[in-house]
């Protein structure tokens, strides 16, 4: 989220009508409320339960609205310009924690370090939930990722589940044909960018790539042979047919409403689609829905998927005027009584797995937060390392089209030599880090592109704090 693209994406959305933007609309100019945006629908309830208590203690209601994770992005980046931000919001931003400190996004808890629990304080990290010594949120959730594989059992029986690319792509090639086009082996949110290029990075990971980044080198792996294949998979399955034509169009939602509806038997998504499933389609909660690992070029391969230390899940906006009672609404989101009715929920992980052992949950979810549990590992982080990466991070200038967006142009016939487009965008972003780093150093910055390379980092290994030691 770099100034400039927070210019460009405001005036492109000025005209996007959002509920519940304004404190004006959310209540009376006399009357002090929490205006709280998030994109956790399940959750929705929970949430309720925990403001009702808070209001009790605080006196201060909490006015909440509810948003779809990309319509929640384009509503923030134009409360963000107009000066109108929620007093708590939900990041949907993820990695941008710093530059949003930075660009002055939020403000800090009304809290100190050493009040918090001691298992919360173990989860903060300078640079994600911390700034200069300040707790600016916490997270509730513990590590996972988007692409588990989603499927009806209606369509996939248990011994016809894929785990590889080469066996998903047959499995939806049969179904869209034995059913005469009537049902479509997969549905992919391709108008959700973010989300696409979220799912790349997990496949590569979970296919022996450390990511889009080679730790070892700093080079960026856009261009690899691991991404050639994993797109190739997605080229394949609308080659062939068996991507739901719709998808070009879809955002996680409406494609999670197609694939419920039946129009697609398989579907990849995180561990809340289960609970988005209770919520929003009950008829298929109890009989059709299963998940399954993340899908593999190699069945046999043991394999890891990373991610960055968790970032906070809620933060307080630099517009909010009510501080204390926003902190104490947000302290109620910990502990073992809240981390119960978010695994019941089933939206991500608890940050304390081991309530999930005695949560009433589906099936799949325990067995998706199973799944999570040994597939996880943390990714190195340039910026835990050397804070000034972030520099380089606010400076460089996003290249279009990104991969996700690639795969949507190919699919629109917009593109044609999809592999050119993605050596293309892997020179590109390289050129643009290295223009980037010369600026920041330009500036006086201590950084170089020696801050992305860990010698250390050994597929398969989490890379732990001590390693930044």
């Amino acid at each position: 989220m770099k100034r400039l693209f927070l210019i460009l994406c405001t005036l492109l959305c000025i005209g996007s009508a959002f509920a519940g933007g304004s404190k004006e609309e959310a209540a009376a100019p006399e009357e002090t409320v929490i205006d709280w945006w998030d994109h956790f629908l399940p959750l929705a309830e929970l949430h309720r339960t925990l403001w009702d208590e808070a209001e009790t203690e605080t006196g201060v209601p909490v006015v909440y609205t509810q948003y779809d994770p990309a319509k929640q992005n384009e509503a923030l980046l134009l409360a963000f310009r107009t000066e109108s931000l929620p007093d708590v919001f939900s990041m949907t931003f993820g990695g941008q924690e710093l530059t949003m400190y930075d660009e002055g996004w939020f403000q800090p808890l009304d809290v100190e370090i050493s009040e918090l629990p001691q298992y919360i304080q173990d989860s903060l990290f300078e640079g994600y939930t911390v700034f200069d010594g300040k707790v600016y949120s916490f997270p509730t959730m513990s590590p996972n990722h988007n692409a588990p594989l989603w499927y009806n059992t209606t369509m996939i029986s248990e011994d016809e589940v894929p785990e590889t690319f080469e066996e998903a792509r047959a499995l939806a090639k049969k179904i869209t044909e034995e059913s005469n086009g009537e049902v479509y082996g997969f549905v992919v949110p391709l108008s959700f960018t973010q989300r696409i290029n979220d799912t790349f990075e997990n496949l590569m990971n979970a296919s022996g790539s450390p990511g889009s980044i080679d730790w070892t080198t700093g080079e960026y792996q856009y261009a690899s042979d691991t991404m050639f294949e994993i797109f190739g998979f997605f080229v394949d399955l609308w080659d062939d047919g068996s991507m739901l034509p719709a998808s070009i169009n879809l955002d996680m939602r409406a494609a999670r409403e197609r694939w419920a509806a039946g129009e697609a038997a398989m579907l990849m998504d995180g561990s809340w689609n289960i609970g988005v499933v209770k919520t929003s389609f009950p008829e298929i909660y109890n009989e059709t829905v299963d998940v399954a690992p993340v899908l593999t070029v190699d069945a046999d391969a043991d394999y890891k998927v990373y991610s960055n230390p968790r970032g906070g899940t809620f933060f307080i906006s630099r517009d909010c005027d009510c501080v204390p009672e926003a902190t104490d609404t947000l302290l109620k989101l910990m502990g073992d009584e809240y981390y119960v009715g978010l695994a019941e929920n089933m939206d991500q992980p608890p940050l304390n797995t081991d309530v999930i052992a005695e949560a009433d949950v589906h099936p799949s979810y325990r067995k998706v937060c199973d799944m999570f549990a040994e597939e996880m590992a943390y990714r190195p982080d340039p910026v835990l390392r050397n804070p000034e990466v972030a520099k380089v991070t606010a400076e460089m200038r996003d290249i279009h089209p990104n991969p996700a967006e690639i795969l949507q142009g190919y699919c629109s016939g917009a593109i044609t030599d999809w592999k050119a487009e993605l050596v293309r965008y892997n020179e590109a972003i390289t050129a643009e880090r290295a223009r980037a780093i010369e600026k920041v150093q330009s500036e006086g910055g201590n950084v170089s592109i020696d801050d992305w390379i860990f010698p250390d980092f050994v597929y398969g290994e989490s890379y732990s704090a001590d390693k930044y030691i």
